[in-house]
């Protein structure tokens, strides 16, 4: 304990189309509203949480897990799940293993929800799509990870709750973000 931040939490508000914002050694309280849900970890080291429940329209994983992690950009999971999600939603797979869709379907996609302590934390279907150039990228790939964590809510997750990682009581907590 070198004494250099007030607690040991980093928190990021990665926004939504604006500036982004690490917090180190607390959070910063202008960034989110209401109260921070905690979720105690399962597995420290790669800030692993329980996951009751992960869905979009009617595919359901049931209690499975998963790290939270700004640093993977999409969200990932295990693929046989993915590729599930993908058909649902009418995405195509491409040679990279990633999903393609088609622009004009944004507006139908379902949200996907993050079960989490009973609380269910929503991407709009929306904000599953990465835009660039005329092509609408799924932003969700699959992973298969055989002694890690089943799924990745990387920066798509991230951008839209505040999210804070406490490594003194082994948390992270998730807030509705002010951006």
């Amino acid at each position: 304990d070198q004494g250099l931040v007030n607690e040991g939490k980093f928190a990021f508000a990665l926004g939504d189309n604006k500036e982004g914002e690490l917090t180190f050694g607390g959070v910063d309280k202008s960034k989110f509203k209401g109260e921070i849900t905690w979720v105690k970890l399962e597995e420290p080291k790669y800030w692993q949480i329980t996951l009751d429940n992960v869905s979009a329209g009617s595919y359901s994983s049931g209690k499975t897990n998963g790290i939270v992690d700004s640093g993977t950009s999409l969200i990932t999971g295990p693929s046989l799940e993915i590729q599930k999600i993908a058909a649902s939603v009418g995405a195509q797979a491409n040679l990279l293993g990633q999903y393609t869709i088609d622009c004009s379907k944004l507006s139908s996609l379902p949200n996907l929800d993050f079960t989490i302590n009973g609380k269910a934390w929503s991407v709009p279907g929306k904000d599953l799509v990465i835009q660039s150039g005329g092509t609408c990228l799924f932003a969700m790939m699959g992973m298969d990870i055989p002694t890690g964590p089943k799924w990745i809510l990387g920066d798509v997750f991230m951008r839209k709750f505040y999210t804070v990682f406490d490594y003194e009581n082994a948390q992270v907590g998730f807030a509705e973000p002010t951006y």
